[in-house]
């Protein structure tokens, strides 16, 4: 599974990193983890998926589970949970 984070290294993507790391901890999920932060590696990410993309925001396996608003660890967990069924 490929976990990415993206979005400019602020309080809101900070936010979000961190909740992401602890329910990837607390849930013991293997995955390939990928913060993108640098402007200039945003700008291509998002012109390479050919969408826009508000961030911050957590995209899993190519799916934007949330953008432009932070999910909690909770609900990140139960979708990771979810999926890794």
């Amino acid at each position: 599974m490929k976990i990415m984070v993206v979005g400019e290294e602020d309080a809101f993507q900070k936010h979000l990193l961190k909740n992401t790391l602890e329910a990837i901890k607390e849930i013991g999920c293997e995955c390939q983890l990928e913060v993108i932060h640098d402007i200039k590696e945003i700008v291509h990410f998002v012109e390479s998926q050919g969408q826009i993309i508000i961030t911050p925001a957590l995209i899993v396996d190519n799916h934007i589970l949330c953008e432009g608003h932070i999910w909690d660890k909770e609900h990140i967990k139960h979708y990771l949970m979810t999926v890794t069924k």
